[in-house]
């Protein structure tokens, strides 16, 4: 597996799980491979703090190495394979989760999940969305994390292989929260009272 590192304050800091936020710039060593990924609200500051070191990688290893630079949204499924699969969030989400926090500091998120193409969960992301009914789409499987429940919502026109997927990536959340976490299956139009409230219907 690569090794994934978010650009902090000009300098680089590894991180466990593949969390990648929308405010920051981060790079994945893959050995003979270095991408450069920036998220959509990243700072000019962090773009060239993210070149620089991963520049400095390069020269380290005389040039070995390919360098790519990818912008959020942009992910070639190599790389998604080589992270593990991803998870794109905003900024204060993406601080809450790496520091694993309890149940009391941690908000109600809803994700959309990504991957037309796909063979592997690892080809998968789940992309963090606004919690309300505006941001659901039929064809597409969708993740509200309460943190004790997590609730995967399916459209009416999604495919039988995207509600599969969508479970087996509800159950990846067990690894950053201590205690099981119970998954709920909701079809379009037959949604629960505590999810409509949740979103607005």
């Amino acid at each position: 597996m690569a090794k994934i590192y978010m650009i902090r304050e000009g300098d680089y800091e590894q991180i466990e799980q593949p969390v990648f936020s929308t405010g920051d710039t981060y790079f994945v060593d893959a050995g003979d491979r270095i991408w450069i990924w920036l998220g959509s609200k990243t700072t000019v500051d962090e773009k060239f703090a993210g070149a620089f070191i991963s520049d400095l990688l390069d020269r380290e290893r005389r040039g070995e190495p390919d360098v790519e630079t990818i912008e959020e949204g942009q992910e070639p499924i190599e790389f998604r394979r080589a992270v593990g699969g991803m998870r794109i969030v905003d900024k204060d989400l993406a601080k809450s989760i790496l520091k694993k926090v309890d149940k009391k500091t941690h908000p109600n998120v809803m994700y959309r999940v990504s991957g037309e193409e796909f063979e592997t969960l690892e080809d998968v992301q789940f992309i963090q969305v606004p919690l309300s009914k505006d941001s659901l789409d039929s064809e597409d499987v969708f993740l509200i994390d309460t943190y004790e429940k997590v609730y995967i919502w399916q459209g009416k026109d999604c495919s039988v292989r995207e509600k599969v997927v969508g479970g087996r990536l509800a159950r990846k959340f067990d690894v950053e929260r201590v205690g099981a976490q119970e998954e709920i299956f909701v079809e379009e139009g037959n949604e629960p009272a505590e999810l409509k409230k949740l979103l607005g219907l």
